[in-house]
């Protein structure tokens, strides 16, 4: 009887057979759909593959805007990249300094987020409303939240009144004269603006998780401690990889912040390899030689990446 019920709710095998079934015009919708979607693609390419074809043939020259035609600028291989490699220092210096900030922030983000997530998973008063004022730091604008922390951070600003407040006046602190103090407000920055994505892709992930292997392990006379650990946290290792890939590809990119809090100061003690590229363009004139560098750092940036999905690109793939 069950399944004569079951069957009589459903449509006719023939309706969704023939739902299913490519019917004669079926191509020629998707020529059609092809055809109006061939502009945006030219558009596309137009906009992001020749600049970029542009930039690489660039990085093998030694052209500045004061030599006229890009053409005609002598072609110097790859002198630029050796350059950068072996004897620009700063270079080096700017991408170890990118890459402690992205360990320090993606660090503390992870952290701050999964205990956010796990918070969370808990129903308590006024939960809906706090989820929303949590996300808000990631919706605004980085120039924003940049130039907001470098307000706060000023010698007679909220920072420092509060520190003063609990320590006394010898607990003020010259912010932006200081390369440490300068470093910690831009992790401090980074880290409030970007720890509800972390907060947002964990949560997802642990509402994800299926209710069968934590009941059982509970049977079993597992802690909650270690259903967490052994169990929760092992589950969800392709979702936090997923979150730590999308947040270094944002962080090595780390500009505004720093643009707008230090601008690369004291000296170049908060210089990120973004915006040592953007002085080397835009202030040197160096557009060649920026070019490069610009290169450089999207193959590393690519390396990076790839290792880090390498444990789990087969399950992320299917098992393909």
């Amino acid at each position: 009887m069950a399944v004569i019920e079951i069957q009589s709710v459903l449509p006719p095998v023939a309706a969704v057979a023939g739902s299913s079934v490519v019917t004669p015009a079926a191509p020629k919708r998707r020529s059609v759909g092809s055809l109006l979607a061939l502009p945006g693609q030219l558009v596309s390419l137009v906009v992001l593959v020749v600049p970029l074809l542009v930039a690489l043939y660039m990085s093998f020259t030694d052209w500045s805007p004061t030599r006229g035609s890009l053409l005609a600028a002598p072609f110097v291989g790859l002198d630029n990249y050796k350059e950068l490699l072996i004897y620009d220092s700063r270079f080096a210096e700017a991408v170890g300094r990118t890459l402690l900030l992205s360990v320090v922030c993606l660090s503390l983000e992870f952290l701050f987020g999964l205990g956010l997530a796990v918070l969370f998973m808990r129903e308590f008063k006024g939960k809906k409303l706090i989820f929303s004022i949590f996300l808000t730091p990631m919706m605004i604008l980085p120039v924003v939240v940049g130039y907001t922390f470098w307000m706060l951070f000023q010698s007679n600003g909220p920072v420092n009144q509060m520190l003063m407040w609990l320590m006394g006046p010898q607990a003020a602190v010259e912010w932006f004269r200081n390369a440490r103090f300068a470093l910690l407000a831009v992790v401090a920055t980074e880290v409030w603006h970007w720890t509800p994505l972390f907060f947002l892709i964990l949560l997802s992930g642990l509402n994800a998780i299926p209710e069968n292997p934590v009941r059982a392990a509970v049977i079993l006379g597992a802690s909650p401690r270690q259903v967490f650990w052994r169990i929760v946290l092992p589950m969800m290792k392709p979702v936090i990889i997923v979150a730590f890939v999308i947040r270094s590809m944002e962080i090595i990119k780390l500009f505004d912040e720093v643009f707008m809090l230090t601008r690369g100061g004291p000296g170049t003690s908060t210089e990120t390899i973004s915006l040592y590229i953007y002085k080397l363009a835009f202030s040197d004139f160096q557009l060649a030689y920026g070019a490069a560098a610009a290169f450089l750092v999207l193959l590393g940036t690519l390396g990076l990446i790839h290792l880090l999905l390498a444990p789990v690109r087969d399950q992320l793939l299917g098992g393909r």
